[in-house]
């Protein structure tokens, strides 16, 4: 049993009615009015494009066929821009045009009930999408840092920011329900969703999750006027032992667990998130899904009262998954039933409606979910809906339960109009965020800032060599990589690598910029040396074009000094997505691999086996170049920018760096956000906390074996290469 005095600052939280509460009785009167399959309907959320036929087009009227309480654009959903949703081929036509016309189709499927005495009231939709750095399922989106870089920044302003565009740009498309934030604690960096976390301070984070819900819902206390929030995941899914996404907490003291973990989760219900989404962790071997801490914790202690939704197919992961979560599986009907009894009220689930519907109507005829908490569900999930005026209440019935019913035109998603000033707020807002969650690691001799205006040469390195299955793909420069820097959970579920998204008026209405582009608009091309590949799918021709760079490096050593050359060199991860970004989990290394959910087809910028270290390091034809060119004067000075999700073992590249930039995955106005940073057109700390480590910043893979584990006090790396909170300044150029 949680310790109750755990509860005494959020006595607050049972003081009056709450937002959704106020509309408990007139969300009970219509719910039982309703029939069991139109309940069973209301607590689903399905991937909209499993109502896809073989021919790719999307049968919207499966929605209200099944009843349906929300739907979701799954991670690779993209519209094709004739009014389908699909999963393969490109997302070009991803556009918030494009996107309208998929949330009008939707909208125009209702679920009509007939209450005895008042008439026919109309339910509407819930239209959920991922919102990890904005709205990144949209082309040419201006898109936000990862939450481990805003943690960087310590400036509550731009979360808020991010949640207001956010909001923005999801209501321009159509769209009502955004499954965030994040408000997970980072622990160890080998988890593929570090990158989701909001650091290490507990107090913090519950700042930020009050301040991104309360203004990316913009709830007025009796209605939401913005986008639904769900706050996730419930709870403790940043503090799995190594890591492992889908994985395990292990827990010896649990108040210590809860009071570390649960933080965000009080702030967001401070500003009343309507939803919150439970964790596919387990603690102790007892997944969160079926754990009755949502029912004791949330719902009774924290009293919330929007609805609980589950994780993407979170039922069937509890019946037949087993490990890396728990050691135990059950049959799909005891999964469900016991998910709703420990009080999930709204399942997201990929398809097969037809089979949850059959499951469900057996479990409830076998009595094993009661009337009562079925009607429960349903009541919390149809009072969201009444304060975000999603349904149409008779007027006889309104007047009975006092409830304000805010008029809306019929089925019309209308556009806004997006000024040329609301762009550049949005993407200045951007930059700024980009810019204030840099932090800097190394800073020899005070080179940076650096006097651009005696800088006539700069050397841009870094480069990956991509292949899939032993087939070479294409060469990626990181230092113009615009998908690099903005990593997982971009466009697709695992992102992209390259400018393929940020290009001709893609690249205009993002405003995205790589480090090669704010380089460009600076200096003068001829003072740029880098690669300019002919064919980047061309092994033979890009060693070819390196010799021929090597000679030119050469052929030019007598221009370099330390004072007129910049060697800039970008390292970068991979984008990645959960499981697909886990470092050294031991079921991966067994024969059987059970428990290893690491599949590389699902994501092929990646090895075929899953990585064993977090170690980086400069490329062998980087370190040539660069030994090349200090070979004429060995202080030229060498800048090593690292786009990554998370904390890397870096002593290979720090140790030839003369500045070292830890950039995590700034967003689409990265590359001017870093730039600026070198020549000081923005300083580093300049006030407060900003550009400091939200993390220790560990030395080695050893630091972060067998962690975290949760006993009588907060687990922490011990003497990590970095503490948190360390990030050092830069002064001004005539005060130095």
């Amino acid at each position: 049993m949680i310790n109750q005095l755990l509860f005494v600052s959020f006595l607050f939280l049972t003081n009056g009615v709450g937002l959704f509460e106020q509309y408990y009785p007139l969300a009970d009167e219509i719910a039982q009015s309703m029939t069991l399959q139109q309940k069973i309907g209301q607590t689903l959320q399905v991937d909209i494009t499993s109502f896809n036929d073989e021919q790719g087009n999307t049968h919207y009227e499966k929605i209200s066929q099944h009843f349906l309480g929300s739907i979701l654009v799954g991670g690779n959903g993209c519209p094709d821009g004739r009014g389908n949703i699909i999963a393969s081929d490109n997302c070009f036509a991803a556009t918030n045009a494009n996107w309208r016309d998929v949330a009008q189709r939707s909208l125009k499927q209702k679920v009509v009930v007939n209450v005895p005495g008042h008439g026919e009231t109309t339910i509407n939709l819930l239209l959920g999408t991922d919102a990890v750095h904005g709205n990144q399922h949209s082309v040419g989106a201006v898109l936000f840092p990862h939450n481990i870089g805003l943690a960087a920044s310590h400036n509550v302003e731009n979360y808020i920011k991010a949640a207001y565009w956010t909001k923005q740009s999801i209501l321009d498309c159509g769209f009502n329900f955004a499954f965030a934030p994040t408000v997970a604690v980072s622990h160890n960096p080998k988890w593929g969703r570090f990158y989701e976390t909001q650091g290490a301070d507990p107090k913090f984070i519950k700042e930020i999750g009050r301040a991104y819900i309360k203004e990316l819902q913009d709830d007025d206390g009796k209605k939401i006027k913005g986008v639904l929030g769900s706050t996730k995941h419930y709870f403790g899914d940043g503090a799995t032992f190594n890591g492992y996404d889908e994985g395990n907490c292990r827990v010896e003291n649990f108040d210590v667990f809860y009071n570390n973990n649960v933080q965000g989760y009080i702030g967001a219900l401070e500003a009343n998130s309507g939803t919150i989404m439970v964790s596919y962790s387990a603690i102790n071997e007892l997944p969160m899904s079926i754990s009755d801490l949502i029912n004791v914790d949330l719902k009774q202690n924290l009293k919330f009262d929007g609805f609980i939704i589950s994780d993407y197919n979170a039922a069937i992961k509890v019946a037949y998954q087993g490990l890396p979560t728990t050691h135990t599986k059950m049959s799909i009907e005891d999964a469900y039933t016991k998910t709703f009894n420990a009080g999930m009220d709204m399942q997201m689930v990929d398809g097969a409606v037809e089979w949850y519907e059959e499951v469900l109507n057996n479990i409830i005829a076998q009595g094993r979910i009661s009337a009562e908490r079925l009607n429960d569900a349903v009541k919390r999930v149809l009072a969201v809906k009444l304060a975000m005026n999603l349904i149409d209440v008779p007027e006889t019935l309104a007047k009975k339960h006092n409830y304000t019913q805010e008029k809306k035109e019929e089925e019309k998603v209308e556009q806004k109009e997006v000024s040329n000033d609301s762009n550049d707020a949005e993407y200045y807002d951007a930059l700024r965020s980009a810019k204030e969650s840099l932090v800097l690691l190394k800073n020899k001799q005070n080179l940076l800032p650096i006097n651009k205006y005696k800088i006539t040469n700069i050397i841009l390195l870094g480069e990956r060599l991509w292949s899939f299955k032993g087939e070479f793909k294409r060469v990626f420069q990181d230092f113009d990589n615009i998908g690099a820097q903005n990593g997982g959970w971009t466009i697709r579920w695992q992102g992209f690598n390259g400018n393929e998204y940020w290009s001709n008026d893609l690249k205009t209405s993002s405003k995205a910029s790589s480090i090669l582009d704010a380089i460009k608009s600076r200096f003068n091309a001829a003072n740029i040396y880098y690669i300019q590949y002919s064919d980047p799918t061309n092994l033979q021709l890009i060693n070819q074009q390196r010799g021929n760079f090597r000679n030119d490096i050469i052929n030019n050593l007598d221009q370099f000094s330390r004072e007129n050359t910049l060697i800039i060199n970008t390292l970068a991860e991979n984008p990645y997505a959960e499981f697909m970004g886990d470092i050294d989990c031991e079921y991966c290394k067994t024969q059987e691999k059970y428990g290893c959910i690491y599949n590389n087809w699902i994501n092929q910028y990646l090895p075929d086996e899953q990585p064993t270290t977090l170690e980086i390091n400069i490329g062998d034809y980087e370190k040539q170049i660069i030994n090349i060119v200090r070979q004429k004067d060995v202080d030229i000075p060498v800048v090593t920018i690292l786009f990554s999700g998370r904390p890397m073992i870096i002593s290979n590249p720090l140790s030839v760096s003369t500045a070292f930039v830890a950039a995590w995955w700034p967003g689409t106005a990265g590359g001017e956000a870093v730039v600026q940073s070198l020549f000081g057109e923005y300083l580093f700390k300049s006030q407060g906390k900003l550009n400091t480590l939200p993390v220790p910043w560990m030395r080695n893979m050893y630091q972060i074996s067998n962690y975290p584990i949760y006993g009588n006090e907060v687990p922490q790396i011990d003497d990590p290469l970095f503490e948190e909170g360390f990030g050092l300044e830069t002064r001004p150029q005539n005060s130095q």
